[in-house]
């Protein structure tokens, strides 16, 4: 199950990480963020449950294929456009897209997760649960009016659901509305996916201009960039980089 929750401070923004397969890939890559611009970054935390709407446990779907895996069982008849599709990374996800092993995992909900750590604001709220999505959202009980925005991964129609059970965007659209969230954006996860990124934010006016936080959001080359250092293929255009970086901040701070 992948999902991120961010809840900022005005002067220190803090990642939470529930710590599951692609989260101990986030903290791997972290940490080369953190040798190749010899920096620390110590404001996240890891937490080692899964999130859900409920507290307690449950069976874990781990699959061949890890991102993959998921508190929801995969789809045994999945549509055509998975099983036809000529794009080489969906073939070969598909072909690992099986239960390797099922086993046991504490679940928190998003309520006493916040009860817990007394946070009264969440400023931002990105998931990608695996078809667990709504699930999340749900968790937060009285704490969704307490959400300012946020983003949640959702299948374009049922038939190009990934999991058993699985909500689509028709059922999002339905509970965004009921839990008095707008939907400012919606695009594709990648071109030509089955699935959907949908940004929402609360309609209460006041709580948001109360709030809000405009987040800068990095520019293509940035995002080229730090897919290098996490694939260990920097070059000599990173290593400029970096050293215009240390001098810009160096020239902030001072």
């Amino acid at each position: 199950m992948k999902g991120k929750s961010y809840q900022s401070r005005r002067k220190k923004p803090s990642w939470v990480f529930p710590r599951f397969f692609r989260q101990t890939r986030i903290i791997k890559n972290l940490k080369k963020v953190e040798t190749f611009f010899k920096i620390k970054i110590n404001n996240y935390e890891v937490i080692n449950a899964a999130i859900s709407d409920f507290n307690g446990y449950t069976k874990f779907n781990e699959s061949y294929y890890q991102v993959a895996s998921s508190l929801l069982k995969p789809n045994n008849k999945l549509d055509k456009f998975w099983t036809k599709s000529k794009n080489l990374l969906t073939k070969t996800e598909i072909k690992s897209f099986k239960t390797k092993k099922t086993y046991k995992v504490r679940v928190l909900t998003l309520e006493r997760f916040c009860k817990e750590r007394s946070i009264n604001i969440i400023h931002y709220l990105h998931i990608d649960a695996q078809g667990h999505d709504l699930k999340v959202i749900k968790g937060l009980y009285k704490y969704k009016r307490h959400l300012i925005q946020g983003v949640a991964e959702i299948s374009k129609i049922s038939k190009f659901s990934l999991y058993k059970n699985e909500p689509s965007f028709k059922d999002l659209k339905k509970k965004i509305s009921k839990w008095k969230f707008d939907i400012t954006n919606i695009e594709e996860v990648q071109k030509d996916a089955a699935y959907l990124n949908v940004s929402f934010q609360t309609k209460d006016s006041k709580l948001l201009s109360d709030n809000l936080i405009l987040f800068k959001y990095p520019k293509k080359r940035l995002i080229r960039m730090f897919k290098r250092i996490f694939l260990k293929k920097k070059n000599f255009t990173d290593v400029i980089f970096k050293i215009y970086w240390k001098l810009k901040t160096s020239f902030d701070i001072n």
